[in-house]
């Protein structure tokens, strides 16, 4: 008997970038994390689907969400939509308030090298910022993992995740960099 993956397909997960906060319960994180200076609050979430990233900075906010087409979101304040496809890369780059650069992009590989690479980063998720592994469906793939990494100071933050996607043997990769004046 199949079971259906927790995690949905890379086909069907999509970047989406608004330009106002977003209720963090619409997401159901599995785990949350947060970072706060003088300068920015940032919360960090895994979820089934990817991620999400809020970003707070004097007085204004942007929210970052890796997810399924199919869940539900506003879509006042949603600025950018895009769907993650081959090896092509996302760049998308804001000035306002803060300086915003994501890129993104998925790796399709064969069922060796997967397993190599997700056997890699279960080593790094017990040093990443927030990590979690979903359940496996299936005796033959390990459950889909998903790990953030975060590097910054008052002036800048760089979040870098991994997303692995067992059913299709392929690993999201982002990097979201912000910068402060």
């Amino acid at each position: 008997m199949a079971t259906k993956s927790i995690r949905p397909s890379i086909a069907e997960t999509s970047y989406r970038y608004f330009d106002r906060p977003l209720h963090p319960e619409l997401f159901s994180p599995a785990i949350t994390g947060r970072v706060r200076t003088q300068r920015y609050d940032m919360t960090f979430g895994i979820c089934q689907g990817g991620h999400y990233l809020q970003m707070h900075s004097h007085g204004h906010a942007i929210v970052e969400v890796t997810a399924p087409e199919s869940q539900v979101l506003s879509t006042y304040g949603l600025q950018q939509t895009y769907f993650f496809s081959g090896q092509e890369e996302l760049v998308l780059e804001s000035k306002k308030p803060f300086g915003y650069h994501f890129a993104g992009q998925v790796d399709a590989v064969d069922f060796a090298v997967f397993t190599r690479v997700q056997m890699e980063l279960e080593i790094e998720a017990s040093r990443a910022f927030l990590s979690y592994q979903f359940p496996a469906t299936h005796r033959l793939l390990p459950g889909p993992l998903s790990l953030a990494q975060v590097e910054g100071n008052d002036r800048s933050l760089t979040v870098n995740t991994f997303h692995t996607f067992p059913d299709d043997l392929a690993v999201l990769r982002t990097q979201t960099l912000f910068e402060f004046a």
